[in-house]
Protein backbone atom coordinates (compact mmCIF):
# COMPACT_ATOMS: atom_id res chain seq x y z
CA UNK A 1 0.00 0.00 0.00
CA UNK A 2 1.20 3.70 -1.01
CA UNK A 3 2.19 5.83 1.76
CA UNK A 4 -0.69 8.34 3.28
CA UNK A 5 0.57 11.79 1.74
CA UNK A 6 -1.63 14.10 3.70
CA UNK A 7 -0.41 17.03 1.38
CA UNK A 8 -1.75 15.40 -1.53
CA UNK A 9 -5.19 15.10 0.17
CA UNK A 10 -5.06 18.72 1.16
CA UNK A 11 -4.31 19.67 -2.42
CA UNK A 12 -7.91 17.50 -3.99
CA UNK A 13 -9.65 19.17 -0.73
CA UNK A 14 -8.54 22.81 -1.03
CA UNK A 15 -11.14 24.52 -3.27
CA UNK A 16 -9.44 26.10 -6.66
CA UNK A 17 -8.59 30.01 -6.59
CA UNK A 18 -9.49 31.46 -9.47
CA UNK A 19 -7.12 33.76 -10.76
CA UNK A 20 -7.50 37.48 -11.88
CA UNK A 21 -7.12 36.55 -15.43
CA UNK A 22 -10.66 35.62 -17.05
CA UNK A 23 -11.83 33.28 -19.82
CA UNK A 24 -13.39 36.46 -21.59
CA UNK A 25 -9.99 37.77 -21.58
CA UNK A 26 -8.91 35.02 -23.81
CA UNK A 27 -9.51 34.21 -27.86
CA UNK A 28 -12.35 32.24 -28.71
CA UNK A 29 -13.04 29.42 -30.25
CA UNK A 30 -15.13 29.16 -33.58
CA UNK A 31 -14.56 25.89 -34.76
CA UNK A 32 -17.47 22.96 -34.93
CA UNK A 33 -16.13 21.50 -31.89
CA UNK A 34 -14.61 23.73 -29.17
CA UNK A 35 -12.59 21.71 -26.59
CA UNK A 36 -12.99 23.19 -23.50
CA UNK A 37 -9.82 23.86 -21.46
CA UNK A 38 -9.07 24.46 -17.44
CA UNK A 39 -5.80 26.63 -17.47
CA UNK A 40 -4.30 27.09 -14.10
CA UNK A 41 -1.16 29.81 -13.47
CA UNK A 42 0.82 31.06 -11.47
CA UNK A 43 0.07 34.18 -9.16
CA UNK A 44 2.46 36.17 -11.26
CA UNK A 45 1.45 34.70 -14.16
CA UNK A 46 1.03 38.60 -16.00
CA UNK A 47 1.76 37.86 -20.05
CA UNK A 48 -1.99 37.38 -21.71
CA UNK A 49 -0.10 37.80 -24.91
CA UNK A 50 1.58 35.08 -24.49
CA UNK A 51 -1.74 33.03 -24.06
CA UNK A 52 -3.37 34.39 -26.74
CA UNK A 53 -0.79 33.07 -28.94
CA UNK A 54 -0.75 29.98 -27.75
CA UNK A 55 -4.10 29.48 -28.14
CA UNK A 56 -4.59 31.13 -31.23
CA UNK A 57 -1.97 28.75 -33.26
CA UNK A 58 -3.72 26.35 -31.52
CA UNK A 59 -6.77 26.81 -33.13
CA UNK A 60 -5.39 27.49 -36.67
CA UNK A 61 -4.10 24.07 -36.75
CA UNK A 62 -6.51 22.51 -35.17
CA UNK A 63 -9.03 23.91 -38.25
CA UNK A 64 -7.67 21.17 -40.26
CA UNK A 65 -9.82 18.82 -38.32
CA UNK A 66 -12.79 20.82 -37.52
CA UNK A 67 -11.67 21.86 -34.08
CA UNK A 68 -10.51 24.10 -31.74
CA UNK A 69 -9.61 25.23 -28.15
CA UNK A 70 -11.28 27.79 -25.90
CA UNK A 71 -10.40 28.14 -22.09
CA UNK A 72 -13.56 27.69 -19.75
CA UNK A 73 -12.04 28.31 -16.65
CA UNK A 74 -8.97 29.93 -15.40
CA UNK A 75 -7.28 29.05 -11.48
CA UNK A 76 -4.14 30.00 -9.59
CA UNK A 77 -1.71 27.30 -9.09
CA UNK A 78 -0.32 26.80 -5.41
CA UNK A 79 2.79 28.18 -5.49
CA UNK A 80 4.56 25.11 -4.47
CA UNK A 81 3.46 23.76 -7.81
CA UNK A 82 5.44 26.83 -9.89
CA UNK A 83 8.21 25.05 -10.67
CA UNK A 84 7.50 22.04 -11.82
CA UNK A 85 11.22 19.66 -11.31
CA UNK A 86 10.10 16.05 -10.54
CA UNK A 87 7.95 13.13 -11.96
CA UNK A 88 6.09 13.31 -8.35
CA UNK A 89 4.88 17.03 -9.05
CA UNK A 90 4.27 16.50 -12.57
CA UNK A 91 1.76 13.71 -11.06
CA UNK A 92 0.57 16.28 -8.09
CA UNK A 93 -0.71 18.64 -10.79
CA UNK A 94 -3.09 15.98 -11.98
CA UNK A 95 -4.73 16.25 -8.19
CA UNK A 96 -6.05 19.97 -9.29
CA UNK A 97 -9.41 19.98 -10.84
CA UNK A 98 -10.92 17.42 -12.38
CA UNK A 99 -10.09 15.36 -15.54
CA UNK A 100 -12.54 17.43 -17.82
CA UNK A 101 -12.08 20.18 -19.15
CA UNK A 102 -8.88 19.07 -20.28
CA UNK A 103 -6.04 20.84 -17.89
CA UNK A 104 -3.71 22.92 -19.32
CA UNK A 105 -1.23 24.04 -16.65
CA UNK A 106 1.50 26.98 -17.36
CA UNK A 107 4.40 27.01 -14.94
CA UNK A 108 7.28 28.80 -14.35
CA UNK A 109 9.64 26.60 -15.15
CA UNK A 110 9.58 22.66 -16.30
CA UNK A 111 12.48 20.30 -15.74
CA UNK A 112 12.90 17.47 -18.03
CA UNK A 113 11.91 13.96 -15.95
CA UNK A 114 14.90 11.86 -17.13
CA UNK A 115 17.58 14.80 -16.58
CA UNK A 116 16.53 17.67 -14.10
CA UNK A 117 19.46 19.17 -15.40
CA UNK A 118 18.00 20.03 -18.70
CA UNK A 119 14.26 22.11 -19.56
CA UNK A 120 11.06 21.54 -21.57
CA UNK A 121 8.80 23.61 -22.90
CA UNK A 122 5.55 21.32 -22.84
CA UNK A 123 4.80 17.85 -22.04
CA UNK A 124 1.72 15.74 -22.50
CA UNK A 125 1.59 13.97 -18.83
CA UNK A 126 -0.49 10.80 -18.19
CA UNK A 127 -1.54 9.44 -14.90
CA UNK A 128 -3.72 5.89 -15.94
CA UNK A 129 -6.68 7.15 -17.79
CA UNK A 130 -5.98 10.60 -16.40
CA UNK A 131 -4.33 12.96 -19.40
CA UNK A 132 -3.03 16.80 -18.80
CA UNK A 133 -0.76 19.37 -20.67
CA UNK A 134 2.16 21.15 -18.76
CA UNK A 135 3.87 24.39 -20.69
CA UNK A 136 6.60 26.43 -19.41
CA UNK A 137 5.90 29.93 -20.11
CA UNK A 138 9.19 30.42 -21.80
CA UNK A 139 7.17 28.03 -24.65
CA UNK A 140 7.61 29.18 -28.40
CA UNK A 141 3.80 30.46 -29.41
CA UNK A 142 3.14 26.29 -30.64
CA UNK A 143 3.57 24.62 -27.99
CA UNK A 144 0.04 24.08 -26.99
CA UNK A 145 -0.83 23.11 -30.49
CA UNK A 146 2.19 20.24 -30.83
CA UNK A 147 0.68 18.98 -27.38
CA UNK A 148 -2.74 19.07 -28.34
CA UNK A 149 -1.20 16.90 -31.30
CA UNK A 150 -0.22 14.24 -28.51
CA UNK A 151 -3.95 14.24 -26.36
CA UNK A 152 -5.12 13.67 -29.81
CA UNK A 153 -3.36 10.27 -30.17
CA UNK A 154 -0.40 11.64 -32.04
CA UNK A 155 3.59 10.32 -31.93
CA UNK A 156 6.32 12.60 -32.29
CA UNK A 157 7.13 12.60 -36.60
CA UNK A 158 10.13 12.98 -38.63
CA UNK A 159 7.84 14.67 -41.65
CA UNK A 160 9.38 18.17 -41.94
CA UNK A 161 6.45 19.76 -42.45
CA UNK A 162 4.20 18.28 -39.37
CA UNK A 163 4.09 20.29 -36.10
CA UNK A 164 4.52 16.78 -34.23
CA UNK A 165 8.48 16.68 -35.20
CA UNK A 166 10.48 18.11 -33.15
CA UNK A 167 13.73 18.81 -34.79
CA UNK A 168 15.09 22.12 -35.58
CA UNK A 169 14.68 23.17 -39.47
CA UNK A 170 14.69 25.66 -42.12
CA UNK A 171 12.26 24.76 -44.29
CA UNK A 172 9.33 24.95 -44.34
CA UNK A 173 8.80 27.90 -43.17
CA UNK A 174 6.89 28.01 -39.49
CA UNK A 175 3.47 29.15 -41.22
CA UNK A 176 3.68 26.30 -43.04
CA UNK A 177 4.14 23.59 -40.57
CA UNK A 178 0.73 21.97 -39.19
CA UNK A 179 -0.35 18.87 -38.92
CA UNK A 180 -0.11 16.39 -41.42
CA UNK A 181 -2.33 14.79 -43.80
CA UNK A 182 -1.85 11.02 -42.80
CA UNK A 183 -2.08 12.67 -38.65
CA UNK A 184 -5.27 14.24 -39.41
CA UNK A 185 -7.34 10.95 -39.32
CA UNK A 186 -5.71 9.42 -36.26
CA UNK A 187 -6.53 13.26 -34.98
CA UNK A 188 -10.31 13.04 -35.85
CA UNK A 189 -11.19 9.48 -34.41
CA UNK A 190 -9.10 9.98 -31.23
CA UNK A 191 -10.90 13.44 -30.39
CA UNK A 192 -14.50 11.52 -31.12
CA UNK A 193 -13.95 8.78 -28.95
CA UNK A 194 -12.65 11.01 -26.21
CA UNK A 195 -15.56 13.08 -26.42
CA UNK A 196 -17.75 9.80 -26.29
CA UNK A 197 -16.30 8.95 -23.44
CA UNK A 198 -16.04 12.39 -21.81
CA UNK A 199 -12.49 12.38 -21.43
CA UNK A 200 -13.00 15.80 -23.14
CA UNK A 201 -15.70 18.01 -23.32
CA UNK A 202 -16.95 21.01 -26.01
CA UNK A 203 -18.16 24.55 -24.99
CA UNK A 204 -20.63 26.03 -27.08
CA UNK A 205 -20.05 27.74 -29.63
CA UNK A 206 -20.50 31.80 -29.73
Amino acid sequence: MPPFRPFLLLLCLLPARAHALAPADLPACHARTCIALDLWLPADFADPSWLESQLTVANERLAVIGAGVQVALVHTLPPELRQIDTVAQRNQLGHLGQQTPLRWFVVAHLADAADPAAVRKGVTWRNGAAVWVIGSQTGMRWVLAHELGHVLGLPHSTEAASLMNKKPRIWPPPWQIGFAAREQPVMKRTLARMLRTHALQTVPVE
